[in-house]
C-alpha cells in the first residue's frame, strides 16, 4: 500500500510538472548521449532521432502506478507528443511537397489526441494495479527504444531528410499500435479504448498511405 502510494505521489507531481520537469530530466539523461550522436551522425538524421530519443526517455523515466487507464493515458500522451515534434520537423525541413503535406494533415489529429489524452488522464485515480500490463507495456516501451538505437546506427538513415522522416514515422506508427493493443487487453476506461482502438486503425491506415508513396522521395 505505501509503495502504491508513493508510486500515485510521483505520478501527481509529474502530471502537474509533465512539461518542463519532463523535459528537464531527459535531457540530463540523454545529453552525453545525444552529443556524441549530433556530432557524428548529419543533421538530416539527428533532427528527426534526438527528439524520438528523447521522448523514449521521458517515457522510461515515468513510474507506473501500475493502473492500465492512467499508465496509458500518460504513455500515450508522451508519444504522441513525440509524433508531433517528428511532424513538426518534417514540415520545416523537408524537400518533398508530398511528404510535407502528410505532415501538415498529421499534426491537427496529434494536437486533438493530445487534449484528450491529458483531459481523460487528469479524471483518473491510478486504483487497480495490474502486474501484466504494467511487464508487458515496459517491454513494448523497451522495444522502442532498442529500435532507436539501431536505426540511429545502422544504415536505415541517411542524407535524405523525407526518407527519414518516413522511415521513422513508420516505426513510430508501429509502437503506437503495438502500445494501444497491450492497453486493450487491459484497460478499462472507455473513453481510452475508444481511442486506442481508433489509434490503431488510424495507424495502420497511414501506414499503407506511406508505404504506397515513392521509396526515395526527391
Amino acid at each position: 500500500m505505501k509503495t502504491l502510494q508513493a508510486n500515485l505521489s510521483i505520478w501527481a507531481l509529474a502530471a502537474l510538472f509533465s512539461g518542463s520537469s519532463l523535459v528537464a530530466c531527459a535531457q540530463a539523461t540523454t545529453g552525453a548521449a545525444t552529443a556524441s550522436t549530433a556530432q557524428a551522425s548529419p543533421p538530416a538524421k539527428t533532427m528527426f532521432l534526438t527528439p524520438l530519443q528523447q521522448t523514449v526517455t521521458k517515457i522510461k523515466k515515468l513510474v507506473p502506478t501500475g493502473d492500465p487507464d492512467f499508465d496509458y493515458s500518460f504513455q500515450a500522451k508522451l508519444h504522441t507528443q513525440g509524433i508531433q515534434d517528428l511532424l513538426k520537423q518534417e514540415v520545416q525541413n523537408g524537400k518533398d511537397t508530398a511528404f510535407i503535406n502528410l505532415a501538415k494533415a498529421m499534426l491537427p489529429a496529434t494536437e486533438a489526441d493530445v487534449t484528450l489524452l491529458d483531459g481523460t488522464m487528469r479524471q483518473l485515480k491510478p486504483t487497480r494495479p495490474n502486474q501484466a500490463f504494467t511487464q508487458q507495456q515496459s517491454r513494448n516501451i523497451e522495444a522502442m527504444s532498442l529500435k532507436l538505437q539501431q536505426t540511429g546506427t545502422s544504415d536505415k538513415l541517411t542524407s535524405n531528410v523525407d526518407t527519414n522522416f518516413s522511415t521513422l514515422l513508420l516505426d513510430q506508427r508501429q509502437d503506437a499500435i503495438d502500445m494501444a493493443t497491450t492497453y486493450l487487453q487491459y484497460g478499462n476506461n472507455a473513453t481510452l479504448k475508444a481511442y486506442a482502438q481508433q489509434m490503431i486503425d488510424k495507424s495502420k491506415q497511414q501506414m499503407a498511405q506511406m508505404k504506397a508513396m515513392p521509396a526515395t522521395p526527391k
